[in-house]
């Protein structure tokens, strides 16, 4: 529809008869459209002065007939190109067209008095315009203009009887003639000006995005080295305080067995709130330096062959300890088809899970986490987290995408997360190819879905092509 308001293109019209291999070279196609455009409003212009002859009765024998069917040839022209795309060879017929029609019309209406004479100094423009600069095809055919012109010229001077002609009747003719030069020039210059000006312009745009282009490789470059600082930070930190952490953990785990011992009671309570807070910061460093490791590119993947159904279990009691002194409960359901054993990263999926597990429930202190699992060979497995409240109704997670980043003002440790796992689970999904996302359920509850690919294909493609080498 906009196609049809948008009307008549010039242009695109020109464009349709020259085929896509003459238009990949910018210069090629302006010559081309110069072409184009000299043979769709060549032959109106031109068969005007015939038409006026045979209609005024100037002449209406074989000297008329030949001097319009040779003007009205040009038409074929443009159908030749868009089925041969043959150009150059077209061009130079076409200007040996162009030269019998005029050297026609000057032999056969008046010799060097015919008003067609002025016709002549079209031969060198369409030769310029037409063909490149340089090259034998338009060395030829700038010998053969000056040869043809050489000949009709001793023909018209050697006493060669011509057609008999009244020049009288033909002063009418003559204004035509140079009125439809003067257009054919005109317009010819004007398309030029307009493509030269399309041309510059285009040039700019090019030029302004090459200029934007540096700039964006430039930030590019920036950012990424800021981001390899950052995590290299963020590691060598890490690894800093995990060092006074692990002393930390271990000396209040020998205070504990001594105070254990001794039946210090009060004592073994504070020294076990020193202990967990030590083991939960030295958690929360490892989960830091896993997202760094990841942002950076340094995380390795190392596939293996197994089913979801046979880890899901595993993962949940690793995942228990979080829920300890809180009425929460986790409930695996496991489909048919997490049977299916599947390529990944196994031990990268029970820490997406581990993650999530702890993302999705350590803002409750009460409910049921119900975790539905899939899995479909070829695909992939599909983990969906139902969070329900007490009542049964599913509660919505936000999925956040970076660390630190909330969701809400809820503190995210009153219950044993740090804030950070569903953005740590969220970058292990995307690391395994898969992806975190919030859906609703056939039932209208909300949930959360962690899909996991199978890598089978990915990994025996490159295998494959290596053994075809």
């Amino acid at each position: 529809m906009n196609t049809v308001r948008s009307g008549f293109r010039l242009s695109a019209f020109l464009d349709y008869f020259i085929p896509t291999v003459l238009q990949v070279n910018a210069e090629t196609h302006r010559r081309a459209r110069m072409f184009m455009l000299s043979h769709v409003f060549g032959p109106i212009l031109g068969n005007t002065i015939p038409l006026y002859m045979v209609a005024t009765n100037i002449s209406r024998d074989y000297r008329a007939a030949v001097f319009f069917f040779s003007i009205l040839l040009f038409w074929a022209y443009p159908f030749v190109l868009r089925a041969t795309g043959r150009y150059q060879l077209l061009a130079f017929l076409s200007v040996q067209n162009l030269i019998f029609c005029a050297l026609w019309a000057c032999y056969a209406y008046g010799g060097t008095a015919s008003p067609f004479l002025p016709w002549i100094l079209i031969f060198p423009l369409l030769a310029f315009l037409y063909l490149p600069p340089q090259g034998w095809v338009r060395n030829i055919l700038i010998a053969q203009i000056f040869g043809s012109t050489a000949i009709f010229l001793a023909i018209a001077f050697s006493g060669w009887p011509l057609p008999a002609t009244q020049l009288a009747q033909l002063q009418t003719i003559g204004m035509i003639s140079m009125a439809s030069v003067a257009i054919y020039f005109a317009m010819m210059s004007l398309y030029f000006a307009k493509m030269f000006h399309e041309q510059r312009e285009f040039q700019r745009e090019l030029n302004s995005l090459v200029s934007t282009s540096d700039n964006l490789r430039n930030l590019t470059a920036a950012a990424n080295q800021a981001s390899a600082a950052k995590a290299d930070f963020v590691a060598g930190m890490s690894h800093e305080l995990r060092t006074p952490l692990n002393a930390i953990i271990g000396y209040s785990q020998l205070l504990l067995e001594e105070a254990s011992e001794e039946g210090d009671e009060d004592t073994v309570t504070d020294i076990g709130h020193v202990h967990r807070a030590g083991s939960n910061l030295l958690s929360l460093i490892d989960d830091i330096l896993d997202y760094s490791r990841i942002e950076a590119g340094k995380m390795p993947l190392n596939n293996s062959r197994n089913a979801p159904a046979a880890l899901i279990e595993g993962w949940l009691e690793e995942a228990a300890g979080l829920f300890s002194g809180r009425a929460y409960t986790l409930e695996p359901r496991i489909l048919p088809g997490a049977e299916a054993a599947m390529l990944t990263d196994w031990s990268a999926v029970g820490a997406t899970v581990r993650h999530l597990v702890a993302g999705v429930a350590g803002r409750n202190p009460d409910g049921k986490l119900i975790i539905t699992v899939d899995a479909t060979p070829g695909e992939g497995a599909r983990f969906l987290f139902t969070d329900l409240a007490p009542g049964g109704t599913a509660r919505a997670t936000a999925i956040i995408e970076e660390m630190f980043e909330h969701a809400d003002d809820t503190s995210a440790t009153k219950y044993g997360g740090t804030g950070i796992e569903i953005a740590l689970a969220y970058k292990f999904a995307q690391l395994l190819g898969g992806s975190i996302q919030a859906v609703t359920q056939a039932d209208g509850q909300p949930a959360t879905l962690l899909t996991i690919p199978d890598r089978t294909h990915e990994v025996q493609a490159p295998q494959e092509q290596t053994l075809a080498a």
